[in-house]
């Protein structure tokens, strides 16, 4: 009964932590891409695809308005391009918004087409990390207050015994969490966080699945 509260909990919080993540990936299972809109980006006129502040835009426009996004931050969804910049500013519908987040990507419909048949990646490209454990630094995915993600191959990296901690299954995707000092992100000092060790995608597609059913 405690494991069972426990993993109730801690799906709870995955929910919580991820919640942006799914609702945008499960927005792109509509089976077109959303309208672009006109507004404008650092003062000059565009065409984009916006979700609150959130902005999306063609490398087309991008080079065309003379926005530099090609040395940030680069995610691949199904093989599509994803540069990760932020703005100055963004005009939408009259409201202005600073240092705006905003993705570049080589074609709005192709981004969309793979945000489609990849959902869970895409899940899974939105919540990269970097953690540090024992002093190796590895690729990590953030949940939250539930801790972070790890792959078996990154574990055994950074010389993690996963199988020496709880094992715990999230609909068809095995895992073991283990409480370890580590570092994560840009975090000053390590502290004790709960690892999560699980095959990323896999994990996420449950991740999904148990929020699809929570609706």
């Amino acid at each position: 009964m405690t494991f069972a509260i426990a993993s109730r909990k801690r799906v709870a919080l995955l929910l919580v932590a991820c919640a942006a993540a799914l609702s945008w990936a499960a927005s792109a299972q509509a089976p077109a891409a959303p309208q672009e809109i006109d507004g404008q980006i650092n003062g000059k006129k565009a065409r984009f695809v916006a979700s609150g502040d959130n902005v999306l835009l063609s490398a087309a426009e991008a080079d065309r308005i003379g926005l530099s996004y090609r040395d940030g931050k680069t995610l691949s969804i199904g093989g599509t391009a994803l540069w990760v910049v932020t703005l100055g500013s963004v005009t939408i519908d009259g409201r202005a918004f600073l240092n705006a987040p905003a993705g570049v990507v080589p074609n709005i419909a192709g981004y969309f087409a793979a945000l489609h048949a990849h959902p869970a990646e895409a899940v899974a490209r939105s919540r990269e990390t970097r953690a540090e454990i024992n002093g190796i630094a590895i690729q990590a995915y953030d949940l939250g207050d539930a801790g972070v993600l790890v792959s078996p191959d990154e574990a055994r990296r950074a010389g993690l015994e996963a199988r020496n901690g709880t094992a715990h299954d999230l609909g068809s995707a095995r895992a073991w969490s283990i409480e370890v000092p580590a570092k994560i992100g840009s975090a000053p000092a390590p502290a004790t966080v709960t690892v999560t060790v699980a095959e990323p995608e896999a994990y996420f597609e449950a991740l999904m699945a148990v929020a699809a059913k929570t609706k």
